[in-house]
């Protein structure tokens, strides 16, 4: 729904490459990729939205919704400012100019239908980060060293919802 009232307010937006998949990016021996919501290839003239521009669109709970309105996505949303930033640093090569504008942020409030839209600067030095955290977690894996965990008990609330939450616990 959100493409369609986006391309209806005359946004020139593609979701889908012509052969019919996703536009992303795969790096590293395709252990670090991603798959882009959309490109903005073009806005209405009066928002003065530079294109092109990378469109990434949540959905999120009345509580979760309010607070990234209240506090931006960069600080309510920390991981959907990395993943924005990841993508348009690798999508660089294939939409040029991608990493020069601002992404457009959609949230859409899941309880009360509310849509709010931020412009996300690139944020360079966090793309950079982000990549170096993969590529560690990649170097690790490939020498069988062991990470220290974001956790200390099997029962924080990230832990209960991994799905390698046995494998990770198990070696202690």
């Amino acid at each position: 729904m959100a493409i369609r009232w986006l391309r209806l307010a005359g946004f020139d937006l593609y979701t889908r490459k012509a052969s019919g998949g996703q536009f992303g990016f795969s790096v590293a021996g395709g252990r670090i990729q991603g798959h882009v919501d959309g490109v903005i290839n073009a806005a209405p003239s009066d928002l003065g939205l530079k294109c092109p521009s990378l469109w990434e669109c949540k959905t999120m709970n009345d509580k979760s919704w309010r607070d990234t309105v209240k506090h931006g996505v960069a600080r309510s949303k920390p991981v959907y400012a990395a993943q924005m930033a990841i993508y348009q640093a690798y999508m660089e090569a294939t939409v040029p100019g991608i990493s020069r504008n601002p992404a457009l942020f959609t949230a859409i409030n899941k309880d009360s239908q509310e849509i709010w839209f931020e412009l996300v600067p690139f944020d360079g030095g966090l793309a950079q980060r982000m990549s170096d955290r993969a590529v560690r977690v990649i170097s690790a894996s490939e020498s069988r060293e062991l990470l220290p965990r974001h956790a200390t008990t099997p029962t924080h609330f990230e832990c209960k919802f991994c799905p390698w939450q046995d494998r990770c616990w198990r070696a202690t």
